[in-house]
């Protein structure tokens, strides 16, 4: 108690409830997501987003490590494994031969495909408990936090 006026409950306060609304959601989404993705189609859930990036154009493993908000070593991890399983390439540019291009292969897309099916059935059930607005409009919410989030940050403070 600060001059006559009671600490907030910590545990009450909307930061904490934003924080433990999103951990819960992650927590639930993902444990089960990365159960099936791996089982049905042995990716987990950072390759199949990578696997997204890249088939949506993102093919440069720099430009990917800054979407997905991971230092590049992860990237060149999260795509050797991709590559193994015949679901990209990687190759040189032409006019650099130090530029590496990521290409989705037509085995990687018919990964991705399944994959998108699984991730449906997992998020289906739980986005289906929002009215079509909120459904509609969480992802746009959430990522206007990831990039408010980014902006404050250093480039230090994001590399884990």
């Amino acid at each position: 108690m600060l001059g006559g006026v009671r600490d907030p409950d910590p545990l009450q306060t909307p930061e904490l409830a934003f924080l433990t609304a999103l951990w819960d959601v992650w927590q639930a989404l993902s444990e089960r997501g990365e159960a099936e993705l791996r089982g049905r189609h042995g990716l987990d859930l950072r390759s199949f987003i990578a696997l997204a990036y890249v088939q949506g154009g993102t093919t440069q493993p720099a430009a990917l490590a800054r979407e997905l908000g991971v230092p590049r070593y992860e990237v060149s991890r999260v795509l050797a494994a991709l590559e193994a399983q015949g679901a990209v390439t990687r190759g040189h540019h032409d006019p650099d031969a130090r530029r590496v291009t990521v290409a989705v292969t037509p085995a990687g897309r018919a990964l991705w495909e399944g994959a998108l099916e699984t991730v449906r059935e997992v998020t289906g059930p739980a986005l289906a408990a929002l009215p079509p607005t909120d459904r509609a409009g969480l992802p746009r919410s959430l990522s206007a936090v990831a990039a408010a989030t980014r902006a404050f940050s250093t480039p230090q403070e994001m590399t884990p």
